[in-house]
């Protein structure tokens, strides 16, 4: 088994956390129909790529012990408070210690995929390529990527730039020309009509060290975090100093201005978790 890790990031915070039949139970947590909830299906669905010790989950403090009820094999990683997703993968990066070269596969729990298979078939195929590529050259992050749907101006968009596609096995990777997370409704429609663009799926893969190294390029949040992150306390005092940031804004979107981002498009079934 490849020297992978899955970091499960179920804030339960934002539009698609919010319960789903109007309880106090985020939707990424609640039971669909199948008797299991999205971080479950997630678990299933991604979990058979690593060790069963090598999952962990990101969540907020108060949604913990569902996450340890939903996840019990996992290691449950608290957040003193939701910060939004930069701050969850920042944390994830100094508190769970892993090799540098190791790859870490990171994906939000609130979505649903049709095709398992193909989703972990397109994992694998990077992961074998990070595994294989010179240690010593940092590879860039890459962000899977779906059609869109509709022009919602809430996901973030991507465009690819198609002169300069890359391989992975039989996976096509394209340098990401624009990265935007949500536009307003106008830019959404432009982008929607453009027939180029693509959301982000909440699926990332990218070895820890180049994760690492792109938070403390674009973001002070290791600073803040790293010394704090053994004492409950002085997390939580570290949390109520943070802006809350998704990843796209506050690393992803700078990432792909300085040409180290990469993405490849998926036709997986994929869509949110609805909010009823």
């Amino acid at each position: 088994m490849s020297p992978m890790y899955l970091v499960i990031l179920a804030g339960g915070s934002g539009a698609r956390h919010k319960p789903l039949s109007g309880g106090a139970t985020p939707a990424t947590f609640e039971r669909g129909a199948d008797g299991r909830s999205a971080l479950e299906r997630t678990v299933a669905r991604l979990g058979p790529l690593v060790g069963r010790e090598d999952v962990v989950v990101v969540t907020d403090r108060r949604t913990g012990q569902l996450a340890r009820v939903q996840a019990p094999d996992a290691r449950i990683l608290p957040e003193p408070m939701h910060r939004n997703t930069a701050a969850s993968i920042a944390l994830a990066t100094v508190a769970v210690e892993r090799p540098e070269g190791e790859t870490m596969l990171v994906v939000t729990a609130d979505h649903e995929v049709e095709d398992d298979d193909a989703l972990r078939h397109a994992i694998e195929a990077v992961d074998a390529d990070l595994q294989g590529a010179d240690p010593n050259i940092q590879p860039p992050l890459l962000a899977f990527a779906v059609p869109p749907t509709a022009p919602d101006p809430g996901p973030t968009y991507l465009r690819p730039r198609l002169d300069g596609a890359l391989r992975a096995g039989d996976l096509r990777l394209y340098p990401v020309d624009t990265y935007e997370p949500g536009p307003d409704l106008t830019r959404a429609r432009d982008l929607y009509d453009s027939g180029t663009a693509y959301w982000t799926a909440g699926v990332f893969v990218w070895r820890r060290s180049a994760i690492r190294a792109a938070i403390e390029r674009y973001t002070p949040l290791l600073t803040l975090i790293e010394p704090a992150y053994r004492s409950e306390l002085a997390l939580r005092a570290a949390y109520d100093r943070l802006q809350p940031l998704s990843i796209d804004e506050a690393v992803l979107a700078g990432a792909a201005r300085d040409g180290a981002l990469v993405m490849a498009p998926l036709e997986i079934g994929w869509r949110p978790v609805e909010v009823a």
